[in-house]
């Protein structure tokens, strides 16, 4: 084994194209992944059509990456409890291969995910520079010596740990700039992943009541199995109807905390109406540009709110959202969140499937299942 096929794309909106490349001599450092799952995040989509700034094309996409240590360099390394890294540990590992931490937002700010040199598997890191596979839709993933590599606990199948993604370590950071706690009534605006993820928390940190609220009939429909006791269908409510039964679900008072996961930026000012007065308001799927909306700052400083927004994960993160999963593992249906499977080959489909949003997690597994 000394090549490796990736799915590449070319440059914005081009289709993806399979490609040849040889594994690079593993370095002091750094180790060699076979890629199980690779998930298919809408950020995905974005990246394809060429909607983030700073992305080398050619790509290699994919940065929520599960799957077998192959192979490690001449000298060891460790996962981030301090475990020596073997070979066949089943591993996962923060997207986030480089931050600074000697810049002012690094060392003064406290704020990492906006540190400006940022490397991140599968949105900035150029593949047409060595070690090459610095992205996830590959038969074999490159980690690089400094990359934070956790173990996945055995019970956790890959398929379990892909609904990690990118979405928990986001909506733990979420939680985490939130007033979250015991018998709060809370509101998530979109049932995709990281709502999904939203209403996981909000559930095992005691929230009295959950209500998801999107427009598509099965992500409200598996929501229901990942913590939401109340669901609502904007296709099939009004705002005003939306805005009475949130307040009668909270006691006449609306929910205490509204997260906005839903990647639309119309969701925002909606999001300003449905949180109760003096409640407070966590942005967090607003993570490409969908264009301006217009907000009224009157209602804002009248209703007293409280509004947050979120960017990135850390890898703290990422490391409580494993604990997360594994601790829960027989409370949630995780491996059911992979809903679409699809081999290397068929990699376009794969995001045309994701943006189309008929999936709820797809996954691109290079070997077939794991």
């Amino acid at each position: 084994m000394t090549k490796s096929r990736a799915a590449v794309v070319p440059s914005p909106s081009e289709p993806l194209v399979v490609e040849e490349y040889e594994i690079p001599e593993l370095v002091s450092g750094a180790a060699l992944m076979r890629v199980a799952n690779a998930g298919v995040c809408g950020t995905d989509v974005h990246l394809w059509h060429g909607k983030l700034s700073g992305v080398p094309y050619p790509l290699i996409p994919g940065h929520e990456v599960v799957g077998t240590i192959e192979d490690v360099g001449p000298s060891p390394i460790r996962d981030l409890d301090g475990n020596l890294i073997k070979v066949g540990d089943r591993v996962t590992f923060h997207d986030v291969t480089k931050t600074c931490y000697s810049c002012w937002y690094c060392l003064i700010a406290k704020a990492p995910t906006k540190c400006p040199n940022r490397e991140v598997y599968g949105i900035t890191r150029d593949s047409t520079k060595w070690p090459h596979l610095i992205g996830g839709y590959a038969e074999y993933l490159y980690l690089t010596p400094g990359t934070h590599i956790i173990k996945i606990p055995d019970h956790v199948s890959f398929d379990g740990a892909s609904a990690v993604g990118c979405a928990m370590p986001t909506a733990i950071h979420t939680v985490m700039r939130s007033p979250l706690g015991w018998g709060k009534n809370v509101a998530i605006q979109g049932a995709g992943p990281v709502g999904l993820m939203l209403a996981i928390l909000a559930k095992v940190n005691g929230a009295s009541t959950i209500t998801s609220i999107d427009q598509a009939p099965n992500r409200l429909k598996i929501a229901q199995e990942f913590g939401a006791t109340h669901t609502l269908n904007i296709r099939d409510t009004s705002l005003a109807e939306r805005k009475d039964i949130l307040k009668d679900i909270a006691g006449g008072h609306g929910p205490d905390i509204v997260y906005e996961a839903t990647g639309s930026a119309l969701a925002i000012p909606e999001g300003i109406e449905l949180v109760r007065e003096g409640g407070t308001y966590t942005i967090c799927g607003q993570y490409t540009d969908s264009g301006p909306v217009e907000i009224n700052p009157h209602l804002m400083n009248r209703k007293h709110l409280d509004i947050r927004t979120v960017w990135g994960s850390e890898t703290t993160h990422v490391y409580q959202a494993i604990k997360t999963i594994a601790d829960n593992y027989d409370r949630f249906p995780f491996e059911k969140l992979v809903t679409h499977r699809f081999s290397l080959d068929d990699a376009q489909k794969a995001l045309e499937t994701q943006e189309k949003q008929l999936s709820v997690k797809a996954v691109i597994s290079p070997h077939g299942k794991e």
